[in-house]
């Protein structure tokens, strides 16, 4: 990467002259369909014993296993008195007050899923949207995804400016903000639609994986920046680009595509701080980003058609037609 990052400060000035608007290639003015925000925080944080509170948990089950692991304790009654000490501390009333402050009622995630769910129904008529629940549980749990029920830790992602935050490695919190929740979301549920094949576990396999999740994304989000799809900051979004044909070469020198060394699918694809084998700049999940590029020349070959995208099951199929080469910058 170091060896075109020279020509990056030119093209940044360049970049920042230019306003970007987001293309919306979907009409879902008649696409039919409600997103509802349950704060469930709210009347978590207002049960005054807690004989309310195991009627709260009992009414949600979901939060009492998933975010308040209830199984981890050795009764119900040790549970429901050490949850209510929990909620009733002064930290959790902080933590709870920023959520609110952050979020409201969830009016503002309200619109973005609405918006996200018509555009999947736009492609997917048999889409049913899930119901939506919100709860702050002190960092039990960030999400609980079904395809039905939604539920999110909100205390999750609340960015830089809160007072606590969830112990996780600092490359990881970057991503733990309002503007990655809704995204995280939806990369998730796309694994409902994304049919790739990876019986072969190679490189490329996990590659097209991801790039298919990331093109799924950006297609029913069409207003999200694409740092925010790839889970990058804007800097380093805009070095990888500068750099995809040094990062391409390098994976071709190795012989890296069909390559099936879990260290190695472990160490270019999955979660990591940075990748210094190939630079010491280049961020973790690079393999993710470069499988994304991959669908994109897809895409400009074979049409905007993310069905059949996502319904394809081999990865050197998608490689083979898209033709793929790395863009000169």
């Amino acid at each position: 990467m170091r060896k075109v990052l020279p020509f990056f400060l030119a093209l940044l000035v360049i970049a920042g002259c230019k306003q970007k608007t987001c293309s919306d290639k979907q009409d879902i003015s008649g696409i039919q369909l409600s997103v509802t925000v349950e704060p469930l925080e709210n009347e978590l944080f207002a049960v005054a014993d807690t004989s309310q509170l195991a009627r709260f948990l009992e009414t949600n089950p979901v939060i009492a296993r998933e975010f308040f692991y209830e199984l981890n304790y050795p009764s119900k009654d040790v549970m429901l008195s050490e949850v209510f000490k929990l909620i009733k501390s002064p930290d959790m009333d902080t933590l709870y007050r920023q959520v609110k402050l952050v979020y409201g009622n969830g009016e503002n995630l309200q619109l973005q899923f609405e918006d996200a769910f018509k555009r999947i129904k736009y492609y997917y008529p048999e889409f049913e949207a899930p119901k939506v629940q919100t709860v702050v549980s002190g960092f039990g749990s960030d999400v609980y995804l079904t395809d039905s029920l939604i539920v999110i830790g909100l205390d999750y992602y609340l960015g830089d400016n809160s007072k606590y935050k969830p112990d996780l490695y600092e490359y990881l919190l970057e991503r733990m903000t309002p503007e990655h929740l809704v995204p995280v979301i939806i990369m998730g549920m796309s694994d409902r639609f994304n049919k790739s094949d990876l019986s072969s576990q190679t490189m490329l396999d996990e590659m097209i994986f991801f790039g298919k999740t990331y093109h799924f994304m950006k297609t029913v989000m069409p207003c999200v920046s694409d740092h925010i799809i790839e889970g990058y900051s804007p800097q380093t979004s805009a070095d990888i680009r500068v750099s995809e044909a040094f990062i391409w070469s390098y994976f071709v020198e190795n012989q890296l595509l069909y390559d099936k060394n879990t260290l190695n699918l472990a160490k270019y694809v999955n979660e990591r701080p940075g990748i210094p084998e190939i630079d010491p700049i280049c961020p973790g999940r690079i393999g993710r980003w470069l499988g994304w590029r991959m669908v994109q020349q897809w895409e400009e070959r074979e049409g905007e058609d993310l069905v059949r995208l996502m319904a394809m099951t081999n990865a050197r199929d998608i490689l083979m037609q898209s033709k793929y080469r790395p863009q000169s910058r």
